[in-house]
């Protein structure tokens, strides 16, 4: 992270895709708009020096088969950065989470809350909401996705990326879980009660 300048962090934050160069330079610490028009080029080997290390990280990402071909949501860089110990700087990492956190709170409201009832644990759903939505699940899944629910699950890796791709995080071990479940419900044949 050298020739650490002041970055607008919470602009980079606020976007809802980097490209694999935008976040390499990030990371490491510079303003990819400065490196604009410079003719730098991350893939090779001929960039100046002091963009090595933001070189190795462009060719990390572009190597990851999770992420995308030349773009991802920022809360998926930072994960996958995490994952393989890539640089951060801090305060973007800040700014990373405080958007996280601010999504997170904003999806968790509901209708109450502009009524101006406090804020409280999410409620889990009648049990009949949850059997319907374990009944879409379920076919959305087998059908949609033709996963054959009866293999178990590690991860719902293909759901979590074409959910990004509409603009949704959600966290594979969730959504496998919520696999299990409706698959549990089909084997007792509760599902069609």
């Amino acid at each position: 992270m050298k020739d650490q300048i002041q970055l607008d962090y919470q602009f980079w934050s606020k976007l809802d895709g980097w490209t694999f160069r935008d976040a390499a330079l990030l990371l490491c610490g510079f303003d990819p708009d400065q490196a604009k028009g410079t003719g730098i080029r991350l893939d090779g080997r001929n960039h100046p020096t002091k963009y090595a290390e933001a070189s190795k990280v462009y060719r990390i990402l572009k190597s990851a088969p999770d992420l995308g071909h030349n773009q991802a949501h920022p809360f998926a860089i930072i994960e996958f950065a995490l994952k393989k110990n890539l640089p951060i700087p801090k305060a973007l990492f800040e700014s990373i989470r405080e958007r996280y956190c601010l999504e997170l709170n904003f999806d968790a409201r509901d209708v109450n809350d502009n009524l101006g009832k406090e804020d409280g644990p999410e409620p889990e759903p009648h049990p009949r909401t949850k059997k319907f939505l374990l009944r879409l699940i379920y076919v959305m899944a087998s059908r949609g996705y033709g996963f054959k629910l009866d293999k178990p699950y590690n991860d719902a890796k293909e759901i979590a990326e074409d959910a990004e791709r509409v603009g949704l995080v959600l966290d594979r071990s969730a959504v496998a879980r919520y696999l299990r479940e409706a698959h549990r419900l089909a084997e007792t044949g509760a599902i069609a009660d």
